[in-house]
Parts: C-alpha cells; sequence; structure tokens
C-alpha cells in the first residue's frame, strides 16, 4: 500500500481538541462525532437500536479476545459497532473499559449516528453504515509527547521497532504484538501495534504499514507516541506501558498511566 503523502496530510483538517469531561466517566483521549452522517432522536428507532447494541457489549460475558462487534435493526437504522480492547489487558479490565466507553462516547456525542472514541485501554465505535473489514484509516488521532535529545536517531530506532512488529501482529489470531528494543541512548523502548480482529491479514498489514509511514510527519522528536486510526493503532514509550506477557487468566490489569502529560490530541479527518 502506497504510503500517505505529507501533501495530502497537511490537506486534512488538523484539529486541535481539549477532550471535555463525559459525567462521570472517565475522558476518552480523543474521539470523534460525524454529524454529516446524520443524527437522531432520543425517542427513535436508531435509538434504541443502539441502545440495544451496547447492552449486548455490557452483557456479553463470553468475549475472551477482546473486541466485540455487533449490529441490530434493519435500514436504514441498522447500527453498526465495533469495540477493541488493548491486546494485553484480561477479560474483566477490558469489559470495564468498553462498559466505560458506550456511555461516555453517547454523552459526547448525542444523537450523532456515527462516532468514535479512544481511550488507553480501548475503542469503541458505532455507525450507521457497516463498519466490517472495512480496513479504515481516518478519521484518526495522533499524540505526542516526552522530548529527546537525538531526534534523528531516536526516529530511525522507532520506525525499526514498529516496522518489525507489523508482520507479527497481521498474522496472529489476536492482531496485536509488543516488543522491546533498545533507544540510541541505551534506554529502554517499548512498542505495541495492533489491528480490530475484523481484519484479515493484508489489510492489517496495510493499516500498520500506513501509520508507520506517517512517523516522521508526527513523531521527529518525540520520545512517545500513539497513532490511532478506526482499524488500527500503535504505540511506543521508553516507560512500560503494556504487560510484558497477556495472560486472560491473570488478576485484573493496573493501568498503565501515561509517563508524561499529553501535549495535544490531532484529529485528522
Amino acid at each position: 500500500m502506497a504510503p500517505v503523502s505529507p501533501s495530502l496530510i497537511f490537506s486534512l483538517c488538523l484539529i486541535f481538541i481539549l477532550i471535555p469531561q463525559a459525567a462521570t466517566q472517565p475522558s476518552f483521549i480523543c474521539h470523534t462525532c460525524s454529524p454529516g452522517l446524520g443524527t437522531y432522536t432520543t425517542n427513535s428507532t436508531y435509538a434504541a437500536n443502539l441502545k440495544h447494541v451496547f447492552s449486548s457489549f455490557s452483557s456479553n460475558t463470553e468475549i475472551e479476545n477482546g473486541f466485540y462487534s455487533a449490529s441490530f435493526g434493519q435500514d436504514p437504522d441498522k447500527v453498526y459497532a465495533i469495540g477493541l480492547c488493548r491486546g494485553d489487558l484480561n477479560q474483566d479490565f477490558c469489559r470495564s473499559c468498553i462498559n466505560d466507553a458506550t456511555l461516555a462516547l453517547i454523552q459526547l456525542c448525542p444523537n450523532q449516528k456515527e462516532a468514535i472514541g479512544w481511550y488507553d485501554n480501548c475503542t469503541l465505535r458505532f455507525s450507521n453504515h457497516s463498519i466490517y473489514g472495512s480496513g479504515d484509516e481516518i478519521p484518526s488521532c495522533f499524540i505526542n509527547q516526552n522530548n529527546v535529545s537525538d531526534v534523528d536517531g531516536f526516529g530511525k530506532a522507532v520506525k525499526s521497532l514498529l516496522d518489525s512488529m507489523i508482520s507479527e501482529a497481521a498474522s496472529s489470531n489476536r492482531k496485536f504484538a509488543t516488543k522491546t528494543s533498545v533507544a540510541p541512548d541505551l534506554s529502554k523502548l517499548y512498542g505495541f501495534v495492533q489491528c480490530t480482529l475484523d481484519l484479515s491479514e493484508q489489510q492489517c498489514n496495510n493499516c500498520l504499514e500506513m501509520t508507520s509511514s506517517q512517523l516522521p510527519l508526527f513523531t521527529i522528536g518525540m520520545g512517545g507516541g500513539r497513532f490511532y486510526t478506526p482499524s488500527c493503532n500503535f504505540r511506543f514509550d521508553t516507560n512500560l506501558f503494556f504487560q510484558p506477557q497477556a495472560d486472560a487468566s491473570l488478576p485484573p490489569s493496573p493501568i498503565f498511566p501515561s509517563p508524561m502529560p499529553i501535549k495535544g490530541a490531532v484529529i485528522l479527518m
């Protein structure tokens, strides 16, 4: 898949956002609503279908792979939804994150027929059209933090680390991979890549290659960064943020806080 050109990226709408707190729910790192795809009223069929889908996520205790997908209703009021937890999290912690997301996203995007929200630990998306196996790369959200001194050397190390995980994640059953390497200053460098489980191996590979191709545009001089799209994401940092060995039988997963304050989130529409 050909990399997205810098001219295309910079022609997109860059929106610097401050995420409001959604009632008592945790704040998303990034979220975006899609008003151009229509709205629904509170007591409409679409609202009932959305509630039904989200309720099925909350009540489904058999999910073991961190991936939720469901649809309900008939066109034009049919609702499609996908939830994805970070691949190293156990079931209980994953379910809690998804439940928080279902409440927060509706509050942040009231009456919107399509929306997506990204937490550190999970992503939630819903739409009035099919989103399964679509390999969508926009809208996307990029966050970076923690300046480094060896800009060129660190950038090359990050690119090499992320590229080395793409085929592993794309070919795995859980569609994610983690890896540790050494940064130019001899500190540890941690990487994580993941795709939604509805993607084929090739689609996952394409999505992650696209995100990797954007590294030079957004991570110059940065010691930590995250790139979220609807279908795949990556993260790197000099601080450990994932569980080295994922095991669904482990006790509830700890929350790994961001080691440095998030400077800002850029949404690409």
